[in-house]
């Protein structure tokens, strides 16, 4: 690395204090990086390697690729715009034009597996029941949450349907990939994952608008929900498979998120989140299920439905099983 940037070139310094364990490994690898996408409270940048970084404000959180800024430090929101350069030198990133330093000196690293997550507790299921009767009845009409009795027990007449002609036919979409996966097995026989399966589910990789498409947050929170229901394995092979069919598919920044998935990394929100189901601490679940339900327009709410949608396959699968059993025995 070169020296470092000089003092009088830089008009507004940033501290970061926390970095994700995926911008470790590649923010030092790559001396240029360009801005590819801007908002409130952050900013995306990739190198020429397609690596992802996203640089943000305090309040969204730490993340597997994310530089988290001191909520000390003034936020240069106006500063920043698309295919701005940035150049990395010594535990410092420089975002030329405004001149605005990010200095990585001291910045903590975080690095959490969904492999840390507690699974099966004693109120496992009483607290996935009380999280889908909160997307039925708090959900917007254009999330995700609608689909919900499509394979989750909830009162249909609380449901709001959407007046939009996109948002409902997005939805009979999801319904109609929801049911030819429930007719299909989450391992075959032999103890195997069901490619079959997966493939199913990968019709629904780039699926919607936004950012991160409805799809592509409804799959991360399946791979989350075989997490928190103790398929450790599934979820992660799950994950891989998503990754690898995403490639070509999806946005750069969506296949980051992919990419994340696939070493089982996600942001931090979502680990506290599903540390808590389970707990029976419902004042402290609601507040981070309006936290995690804030993500995006609907990101939040489709990740949250996926993430049931993860439970009700390891529950379908464990009755198939016991079934079989029981058929066995007579």
């Amino acid at each position: 690395m070169k020296a470092p940037f000089i003092n009088k070139r830089i008009k507004q310094s940033v501290r970061v204090v926390s970095m994700g364990s995926m911008a470790l490994g590649w923010i030092f690898r790559s001396e240029n990086w360009q801005v590819i996408a801007t908002f409130k409270r952050c900013f995306y940048c990739r190198d020429n390697r397609e690596n992802i970084i996203c640089i943000g404000q305090a309040e969204i959180g730490k993340g597997p690729f994310t530089l988290l800024c001191s909520a000390e430090s003034p936020w240069p929101e106006h500063a920043i715009a698309p295919n701005m350069p940035i150049r990395v030198r010594k535990n410092q990133m420089l975002l030329e034009g405004p001149a605005v330093l990010f200095d990585l000196h001291g910045a903590q690293v975080w690095n959490k597996s969904l492999r840390t997550i507690s699974g099966k507790d004693d109120r496992l299921l009483t607290d996935i029941r009380w999280i889908a009767g909160k997307v039925v009845s708090d959900a917007p009409a254009e999330s995700l949450g609608m689909v919900l009795s499509s394979f989750f027990p909830v009162n249909v007449q609380k449901i709001k349907p959407s007046s939009s002609i996109l948002t409902a036919s997005l939805h009979k979409s999801f319904v109609e990939v929801i049911a030819e996966v429930r007719r299909l097995p989450l391992l075959l026989p032999g103890g195997q994952c069901n490619t079959s399966l997966a493939e199913v589910l990968c019709r629904l990789i780039g699926l919607g608008p936004g950012l991160t498409p409805s799809g592509d947050d409804f799959l991360a929170g399946i791979v989350m929900g075989l997490f928190k229901a103790g398929q450790e394995d599934e979820a992660a092979w799950l994950a891989h498979y998503f990754h690898r069919t995403a490639r070509g598919r999806v946005t750069a920044i969506s296949l980051a998120f992919y990419r994340a998935l696939s070493e089982g990394l996600v942001v931090e929100l979502y680990h506290q989140f599903l540390d808590s189901i389970g707990t029976g601490e419902y004042l402290h679940l609601e507040r981070l299920l309006k936290q995690v339900s804030r993500f995006g327009g609907t990101s939040g709410w489709d990740t949250i439905t996926g993430i049931l949608f993860g439970f009700s396959l390891v529950l379908a699968d464990q009755n198939d099983r016991r079934n079989h059993t029981m058929e066995a025995v007579y």
